[in-house]
C-alpha cells in the first residue's frame, strides 16, 4: 500500500514561525538579551536551506557524477574551514589535512554504504550519494574538533614531558602515543554515547524523516542502523588520519618538538 505524503505549504511553513514567539518571550522575560542572535541564525538557517533545497533539486535532475563530486567537495571545504575557525589550529597546511581527511573517508564510506549495503548499480546517484555524504561529513566534524583540540592541548599541557622522554631516546611516536590516545577516545566517547542512546531515549532525525515520509518502520530502522556504522567508521578513519599527520607537523626533521 503506497503511503500518501503530506505536503506542507507555503503558508503553513510561514505560520510554523510562530512557535519563534516562545524564544522570544523566554528571551524578553529573562533579559537575554538574544533578539538579534535569534533573529540572525533563523532568518540564516531559512535562506541556506531554501538555497540548498534548490540547488539539490537542480543535482538531482542533472544526476552527473561530475557535479556531484564537486558538490561533496565543496561540502568537505567548508566542513574543513568550520572546524580550522572552531580549534584554531596552528599547524601547518592544516586545511589541506583536515579536508583530506574528510574527504577521503567520506567518500570511501559513501561509495561502500551505495555499493555493498544498499546494493546501488550507480553509487553516484545523487538522491542517495549527496544526503549519506552529507550525514557522514557532519557528524564527523564534531568528532574531528574534539580530537584536533585534545591533541593539541594535551602537547601544550605536556611539552617539558614530551621534550624529557625525547632526551631519553623515545621516538616522536612513542613521546606523544598516550596524548594521542586521550585525543582519540575523547573523540569518539560522545559518538559511542550517542548511539547506545538510540531508539530507546531518542529516535535519530534520517529514522524520523523516512518514516513521516511513509517508509516502512523497519525499513527505516535498517537504513539507520548502516548510517550509524558509516558515520563511526568514518569517524575512526578521520581522526586516525589526521592524528597521524597532524602529530608529525609537532616535530622537526631532528626528532625535535617544533612548537
Amino acid at each position: 500500500m503506497q503511503v500518501q505524503v503530506e505536503t506542507i505549504s507555503l503558508l503553513q511553513l510561514i505560520i510554523s514561525y510562530l512557535m519563534l514567539g516562545v524564544a522570544f518571550f523566554v528571551n524578553y522575560t529573562e533579559k537575554l538579551k538574544l533578539t538579534k542572535d535569534i533573529v540572525f541564525s533563523f532568518a540564516r538557517m531559512s535562506v541556506q536551506l531554501l538555497l540548498i533545497g534548490y540547488i539539490l533539486k537542480f543535482i538531482f535532475q542533472i544526476n552527473n557524477a561530475a557535479l556531484i563530486i564537486v558538490y561533496y567537495a565543496v561540502m568537505v571545504m567548508f566542513a574543513a574551514n568550520i572546524i580550522k575557525e572552531r580549534t584554531k589550529v596552528k599547524f601547518t597546511h592544516a586545511n589541506v589535512i583536515i579536508f583530506g581527511a574528510i574527504f577521503i573517508t567520506g567518500l570511501i564510506v559513501t561509495l561502500f554504504m551505495s555499493i555493498v549495503s544498499i546494493g546501488l548499480k550507480n553509487p553516484f546517484e545523487a538522491r542517495y550519494f549527496i544526503p549519506l555524504a552529507g550525514m557522514i561529513v557532519g557528524n564527523s566534524m564534531n568528532s574531528i574538533t574534539i580530537s584536533v583540540e585534545r591533541f593539541f592541548s594535551e602537547i601544550q599541557q605536556n611539552r617539558y614531558y614530551i621534550e624529557e622522554l625525547l632526551s631519553l631516546g623515545a621516538t616522536p611516536k612513542e613521546a606523544v602515543i598516550e596524548l594521542k590516545q586521550k585525543a582519540f577516545r575523547s573523540s569518539l566517547t560522545p559518538q559511542l554515547a550517542s548511539v547506545s542512546a538510540m531508539g530507546i531515549v531518542s529516535l535519530p532525525g534520517m529514522m524520523t524523516g523516512q518514516i513521516l515520509s511513509g517508509i516502512n518502520p523497519i525499513e527505516a530502522v535498517k537504513y539507520q542502523m548502516i548510517i550509524l556504522l558509516a558515520i563511526n567508521t568514518a569517524i575512526c578513519l578521520s581522526v586516525y588520519i589526521l592524528l597521524y599527520f597532524e602529530q608529525k607537523k609537532f616535530f622537526n626533521p631532528f626528532c625535535q618538538l617544533n612548537f
